[in-house]
């Protein structure tokens, strides 16, 4: 099971701090959504939980489809801010991802996660 990390990310001067799996939003993966690593000083901020961002839209979901390591086709869902979500479409082809304690390969393709509507 993969270990989690606390991430920040700030809209305008507000920060919202979550957690999410550890190693996953680092580098160019941190620059294209928005979201980064809690800095020593920004550990005491309250944690919020993912589903409340979500629904207040200061994040969204987008689906990455995948090459692993060994070669296979996988997906992840990542987040990213409301502002980043008009660029990361194209911002995060090719990059590589790591998950400490899980996985790794190469993003092939981002798209924006279905949402469900209940029909009833």
């Amino acid at each position: 099971m993969a270990k989690l990390d606390k991430y920040v990310l700030t809209v305008d001067t507000a920060k919202y701090a979550f957690r999410a799996p550890a190693g996953l939003y680092a580098n160019t993966i941190a620059t294209a959504t928005g979201i980064a690593v809690a800095a020593d000083n920004e550990q005491d901020l309250p944690e919020y939980p993912v589903k409340n961002l979500l629904r207040k839209g200061i994040l969204r979901r987008v689906r990455a489809i995948t090459k692993t390591s060994a070669g296979k086709p996988s997906s992840l869902k990542l987040l990213c801010s409301k502002a980043k979500l008009a660029t990361i479409l194209d911002a995060l082809k090719g990059d590589a991802y790591t998950i400490t304690g899980g996985g790794s390969g190469t993003i092939t393709s981002v798209g924006f996660a279905l949402r469900v509507v209940s029909r009833g």
